[in-house]
């Protein structure tokens, strides 16, 4: 008997792991209505994309895509959600057939199947969300910033500070544990803002841990004056993971003070001791932003020399990118691009040296390990995070994808470590 094969959807994600977080739940949904979920790349019905414009490079990446998308499969639907179509949806009318901005992204799976072509294959419901693969599932815990620092443009696409209540975060990380993702990752706009009545993040956390069957929990990322001896007191449960995404974005005082951010290098540097205290052999990683608008060559100086100190696990470095719209935009003194790209190139160069060492570190001692998958089909080679960020590598002839367990490392190749088991 000859069965019609469902419609099909393409998601696609730009940006930070809240947008990842939520494309998590529009394939979960868009599967629930009957649809077939693929990979970007995949021939499909309709392609989807969760945007990103947090820098000129987040939006020339969205263009690219849906340009592609449109000379590859002409006929198929097109939609772009999220921030970019908040802030420049203008810029992407001539590129998709449905623009969805953040404020009415809470409807986008309905906003596209009543433009899709008549849905084919099973009803609504009929079809369980599929699970295979999938190993660590992000989950959307906080949304908006009410400070904004004077480069960001989130605040402006991402408007107010929401947080999902806690029964409804406890009832999400006891169905995905359910569905047997063993690692949960919270994260948001600013998750360290988090606040349902009287729960901070700190209570929620506390209350995930002991009311969930949760094997590995991870925090996405915190600002040093988010801390609390609270907070950092939960570090003592195992199934914290012992990583820390501090953004720190400059280490020049004066620099954070146009920047407006909420504390100085030295507070900075105190917060980090604060983690290395609570949680040893931590991973602390960071965010730098360089050729701010009036960096001189000594505050970048300043900002190098103090990346260097904090000896992190890892630096996301970032050219400065002009947001339209933004206080930063219009100061004075812009950097030209080519001294931009010479100190970018200088502070890479200095976070490969403190990545290097800081796993080298690790060298001969157990680390637990989730196992994600073969980096290669039929590769023979799997790959997993450690619960401190480590990339590890092992070969194995039997399945491994979704095991956790104890390693030792042996040697750095890469990006990644290759393990004893």
């Amino acid at each position: 008997m000859h069965t019609q094969r469902r419609s099909r959807i393409a998601l696609h994600v730009l940006g930070c792991k809240l947008n990842q977080a939520e494309l998590q739940e529009l394939a979960t949904a868009f599967e629930s209505r009957g649809l077939e979920v693929v990979g970007p790349r995949d021939d499909a019905d309709a392609y989807f994309v969760n945007t990103c414009t947090v820098t000129a490079e987040a939006d020339r990446k969205a263009r690219q895509w849906l340009r592609m998308v449109r000379r590859s499969h002409p006929h198929s639907f097109i939609v772009a959600c999220g921030c970019g179509v908040e802030r420049s949806g203008a810029e992407l009318e001539s590129l998709a057939d449905l623009l969805i901005p953040n404020s009415q992204k809470e409807q986008a799976v309905d906003l596209t199947m009543a433009r899709m072509a008549p849905v084919r294959g099973t009803p609504e419901g009929a079809v369980p969300p599929h699970f295979a693969g999938r190993t660590r599932s992000l989950l959307k815990v906080q949304e908006g910033c009410a400070t904004p620092c004077t480069y960001c443009i989130v605040p402006y696409v991402r408007r107010g500070e929401r947080s999902v209540p806690v029964e409804e975060v406890l009832a999400k990380v006891r169905s995905r544990t359910a569905e047997g993702y063993r690692e949960i990752v919270l994260t948001g706009t600013r998750v360290g803002a988090y606040r349902d009545g009287a729960v901070s993040l700190a209570g929620l956390l506390q209350r995930v841990l002991e009311e969930s069957g949760v094997e590995r929990l991870r925090v996405s990322s915190l600002q040093p004056q988010e801390l609390s001896a609270e907070l950092l007191d939960l570090w003592r449960d195992s199934r914290l993971c012992r990583h820390f995404h501090l953004s720190l974005q400059s280490g020049s005082p004066t620099v954070l003070q146009r920047m407006r951010r909420r504390y100085d290098a030295k507070g900075f540097a105190a917060a980090l001791e604060q983690v290395r205290a609570a949680a040893p052999g931590a991973a602390v990683t960071t965010d730098v932003i360089v050729g701010f608008p009036g960096e001189t060559e000594g505050e970048f100086a300043e900002s190098l020399s103090f990346c260097e100190s904090m000896r992190f696990a890892r630096i996301h470095v970032f050219p400065y990118s002009r947001r339209p719209g933004t206080p930063a935009a219009g100061m004075p003194d812009q950097v030209p691009g080519p001294v931009i790209r010479r100190r970018v190139a200088a502070m890479e160069q200095m976070a490969e040296s403190s990545r290097v060492a800081y796993a080298s570190s690790w060298l001969g001692r157990s680390l637990p390990v989730l196992w994600e998958g073969e980096t290669g089909a039929g590769s023979g080679v799997y790959s997993g995070t450690s619960d401190n960020y480590l990339r590890l590598l092992c070969r194995s002839d039997a399945p491994l994808q979704n095991v956790i367990e104890d390693v030792t490392l042996v040697r750095l190749e890469g990006e990644g470590v290759w393990v004893r088991r």
